[in-house]
């Protein structure tokens, strides 16, 4: 029994390489090889992810800021008076509005006094 255990054995070490040499099998002989990925890196080695900035971005110039601020303080004086009276103008429309509205559903959806009766003989 031993003798036919080591029967096959012995015929798998002749695939094995004699001196132990590594071998690269043939499909990963025919592999690309590894080169650099392109990135970018810095002057200690480490990847730059981005742009970097060079500089600090430019502020707005005082011209700028006055021309805004004139720009809003017209915006301002054209927008009239008092804006409570305003508002509580549109709200009273808006008020009234709504009163109409809810009268005329009430009327519609009102039952009529012959479907009443009719409604009490069933």
């Amino acid at each position: 029994m031993c003798v036919s255990l080591a029967l096959p054995l012995s015929a798998c070490q002749s695939f094995l390489p004699r001196d132990e040499t590594p071998v690269t099998p043939p499909p990963l002989a025919a592999a690309p090889g590894v080169g650099s990925s392109g990135q970018k890196l810095d002057e200690q080695g480490y990847p730059v992810i981005g742009r970097m900035p060079r500089a600090a971005r430019p502020q707005a110039s005082d011209e700028t800021v006055q021309q805004t601020e004139q720009r809003y303080a017209r915006v301002e004086a054209r927008g009239g008076g008092n804006p409570d009276a305003a508002y509580r103008r549109d709200v009273a429309e808006l008020q009234a509005l709504a009163a109409s509205q809810q009268a005329e559903a009430d009327r519609v959806l009102a039952p009529a006094p012959a479907d009443a009766a009719s409604s009490r003989a069933q």
